[in-house]
């Protein structure tokens, strides 16, 4: 089931750049647009999350710099891109989408690292 998912995982990133790359080059202005701005965004919460790679902050900390970043460069890119109308209660159902998502990745990453440092340390023990 986890090499279903994996490859199933591995085929959204392939077709994704599939497509980022024939609108780069096929589609109009504005596909080309909201592809630079979903790019750009993915650049931004990939640099992101680096910070976690800091021992320095707790992980509340690193959580709180990697979530505002992110949300802030999503309103942007949102903004710029035309995604939704940005009315109070669009914005609120957006917001509470970018919530979800985010926890449900970082949840995921918590518990796989957890995971990796207890097996770490019963080989230590």
């Amino acid at each position: 089931m986890k090499k279903i998912i994996k490859n199933g995982l591995l085929g959204v990133g392939v077709s994704s750049i599939i497509f980022t790359m024939s609108g780069i080059f096929f589609a109009d202005h504005e596909v080309r647009r909201n592809i630079l701005l979903i790019v750009g965004l993915g650049i931004v919460m990939g640099v992101l999350s680096t910070i976690h790679e800091s021992t320095k902050l707790s992980l509340l900390s690193k959580t709180i710099f990697q979530l505002s970043g992110g949300y802030v460069s999503f309103l942007v890119a949102a903004y710029f891109g035309h995604w939704f109308p940005f009315k109070l209660g669009v914005i609120v159902t957006a917001s509470v989408l970018f919530f979800t998502i985010f926890f449900v990745i970082w949840t995921v990453f918590y518990f796989k690292e957890k995971k990796e440092l207890e097996e770490l340390n019963k080989k230590f023990e």
